[in-house]
């Protein structure tokens, strides 16, 4: 069983499942997108050359029936998917829970039929499918240890939060492929030059800039999404030009990633960060 949502921007939905006027009958598009592959010929050698791959954009057809009250309900159709809109696709199966995100690119309708069908036709530039939550990881040297609330007289007393000498974490990735990251620096006291590496790769991001106390520092690392802004003083600016040279926009490997980081100048116990991404998958 799974269950089937598409909703708009402004929120209002479709949902097919039990007392839903509309029932699914065919859904085509949730397996893995076709992928375009650059080849290069090569004189007097059999075959081609491999240059590179991408995959194409995806694009969903959603087909199902309006089951009683066809007039009403198709109109409510209409006043949830509109032609050249954004939609969220929203599925939930037996094992992964996941959305996507597109636009409207059709509607059509067997007005004349006994029971009417509406087809909607989905494209999807970003082709995987996301994780249901977001992943939320926080490396730091303060370790909570503590929650209220409670009450007790164990000996020996009871520990609030250590300081940990470990500035690394590991990162899970249960989807199919590497995804980008939003990662977000606060600085409790001043700090300068963070610089966040990959582990394994030795893969680096840093900037070159003095953080003061409560800045936040955000780099987001997302295909097509990469930016790099301060938050200070209640004011978001522009800070891509402060990237060190030979920047590396993370990835999360698809098996999972260690991330260690450092700071020029300051203590790197007052540096907060926190990793933020979705798993992302080709199928469903």
């Amino acid at each position: 069983m799974y269950e089937l949502i598409l909703e708009n921007a402004a929120g209002d939905q479709l949902t097919f499942g039990q007392n839903s006027p509309f029932t699914v009958t065919e859904i085509q598009g949730l397996n893995p997108p076709a992928a375009t592959i650059n080849t290069s010929a090569l004189a007097l050698i059999d075959g081609a050359r491999f240059n590179s791959a991408k995959l194409n954009m995806r694009t969903i057809n959603v087909a199902f029936a309006i089951e009683y009250e066809a007039a009403k309900n198709r109109i409510q159709v209409f006043n949830v998917l509109k032609s050249k809109q954004y939609v969220k696709l929203t599925y939930n199966g037996q094992y992964r829970k996941v959305w996507i995100e597109g636009y409207i690119q059709s509607i059509d309708i067997t007005y004349f039929a006994m029971k009417q069908v509406v087809t909607a036709a989905i494209l999807c530039p970003s082709p995987y499918f996301k994780g249901a939550q977001e992943i939320v990881n926080e490396l730091q040297n303060i370790i909570s240890a503590f929650h209220f609330p409670f009450a007790s007289t164990e000996e020996p007393e009871l520990v609030f939060s250590y300081f940990s000498t470990d500035i690394g974490i590991t990162v899970d990735n249960e989807g199919d492929v590497d995804c980008g990251m939003v990662i977000e620096l606060y600085a409790r006291e001043a700090v300068s030059n963070p610089k966040v590496y990959d582990y394994v790769t030795q893969d680096f991001i840093g900037l070159n800039i003095e953080m003061q106390a409560a800045d936040l520092i955000t780099l987001d690392t997302r295909q097509g999404q990469k930016t790099a802004t301060l938050l200070r003083n209640g004011i978001d600016s522009n800070v891509f030009n402060y990237v060190m040279q030979n920047s590396t926009w993370l990835q999360l490997a698809a098996n999972g990633s260690t991330f260690v980081y450092e700071v020029e100048d300051g203590n790197a116990a007052n540096l907060l960060i926190t990793f933020k991404h979705y798993n992302m998958y080709e199928g469903v």
